[in-house]
């Protein structure tokens, strides 16, 4: 149940202490010049649209800056000074009227990647020197075609480098964290539509603000009560579907019973050193302030781990929270893991790539398939594991394995965070409710919900 790898490194302390004990989600044990007044004006009119703020998680690598001759990590961006040029290059014509753009986007490319205000401004100059040859009298009806192109590029570029401009003039780190989101959510969004865009990693500055929120008593502690709110804020909502709906008033319902902190996401007891340390909760909730995949991806993680809770609350069967009764014969749990391997085949199926972003099928795949990953000797480490560590007795442990032998997979553990999860990114991803994938997994989720609840 671990997720992603990208976060800040927790204490090595608290990391041994929890290791053994936590469900954890996910794969792996994872810029010139100066212009007259007027011109400066024309050229910040119109300028960004922030997009939206703050928008789960699984071990992807993160996306890596390409490496520049010098060997320091680079970022190109828009279309490149020299594509441009080939791109509104027009026969037996000089360039001197679209220099002004030229000259700027050159410039642009030479900035370093995380000086994102130098970046916020120098876009404003493209933009105006876009305007300005637009507005020319002889400019070429072909190159306008290109700067038109150039245009929308910066658009969409600004939407993420201009909050990110404000998060990092920002002295408040829970008003920086929210920027940061803010842009994240914007690179999420646009990354596809924009050159080189998709390698950017925000995960240096994501890791620096949560140490400064840690700084800040009481910080983080409040971030984590934010991230709480909006998937409240989702339950509430009036297009949210009545399953998802359903499966957040649930999870939601145990919040006095948990213990939120910001670390590897993951989701268990509360151990006998938390304990000593004055956590009454009767869970501790682990949740991963930095994901990839902006706000869609790490709400999706919350409900992944609040979950397990819901499970461990609705059958109580050991530390390792199985998703069945402690009296259910091995029949009946080798029926429910066959159930949930169809379930999972048939949503797999109708995965069409051409509803989803490259990205989100990426996310949705790994999902997918995180349940059945290992086979029996996934859910067999989990075993070996929390008896090592004294979590579960010896024959809880002959018990379990006796299901193993029998093929039972982390279906029984991994499926409704899961589903679950997904059911977040639908709903944040605004995919239509009669996709067919939307569809089935609605199904899907109803129906382990009902097997929650004894239905």
């Amino acid at each position: 149940m671990k997720l992603d790898k990208n976060r800040e490194a927790a204490s090595s302390a608290r990391k041994s202490a929890a290791s053994a004990n936590t469900h954890k989600d996910g794969f792996g044990t994872a810029s010139i010049g100066s212009f007259a007044n007027w011109r400066t004006a024309q050229r910040t009119m119109g300028n960004r649209a922030v997009g939206r703020m703050i928008e789960h998680s699984i071990q992807r690598k993160p996306e890596q800056p390409t490496a520049s001759p010098s060997g320091k990590p680079t970022v190109q961006r828009l279309i490149d000074a020299s594509s441009f040029k080939q791109e509104t290059k027009v026969k037996n014509r000089f360039r001197m009227k679209i220099k002004g753009v030229d000259t700027a986007l050159a410039a642009y490319g030479k900035i370093a990647r995380n000086n994102y205000a130098k970046l916020n401004e120098q876009l404003d100059v493209i933009r105006g020197e876009c305007n300005d040859y637009k507005a020319h009298p002889k400019a070429h009806p072909y190159r306008i075609a290109g700067v038109d192109r150039l245009l929308e590029q910066i658009g969409k570029e600004q939407r993420v480098i201009a909050p990110l401009s404000e998060a990092m003039a920002e002295a408040d780190p829970k008003k920086k964290f929210a920027k940061l989101c803010e842009g994240q959510d914007a690179l999420v969004e646009v990354k596809e539509d924009v050159p080189g865009l998709s390698n950017m990693s925000l995960d240096p500055e994501f890791s620096e603000c949560i140490r400064e929120l840690r700084a800040v008593p009481g910080a983080m502690e409040e971030m984590l009560q934010n991230e709480m709110d909006q998937l409240r804020a989702i339950m509430n909502a009036a297009d949210t579907p009545d399953i998802t709906k359903q499966i957040l008033a649930e999870a939601l319902g145990n919040a006095d019973d948990i213990h939120l902190e910001a670390f590897s996401p993951g989701a268990r007891f509360t151990n006998q050193k938390e304990k000593d340390r004055g956590i009454t909760e009767k869970y501790v909730v682990n949740h991963n302030m930095n994901a990839p995949g902006g706000t869609s991806e790490r709400l999706g993680s919350l409900a992944h781990e609040l979950t397990h809770v819901s499970i461990s609350e609705q059958f109580d069967n050991t530390a390792l929270f199985f998703a069945f009764g402690k009296d259910a014969t091995e029949d009946e749990v080798m029926a429910l893991v066959e159930k949930r391997r169809s379930d999972l085949d048939s949503l797999i199926a109708l995965l069409n790539p051409k509803d989803f972003k490259k990205d989100q099928i990426d996310l949705l795949n790994l999902k997918l398939a995180y349940p059945r990953k290992g086979g029996p000797a996934g859910v067999q480490r989990y075993i070996d594991n929390f008896f090592t560590s004294k979590k579960i007795s010896k024959e809880q442990k002959e018990k379990a394995e006796s299901l193993v032998a029998r093929g039972m997979d982390n279906t029984v553990i991994e499926f409704d965070t899961v589903i679950n999860q997904m059911l977040i990114y639908m709903q944040q991803w605004k995919t239509p409710q009669d996709n067919p994938f939307y569809v089935k997994l609605m199904e899907v989720a109803t129906d382990a919900q009902a097997h929650r609840m004894g239905g």
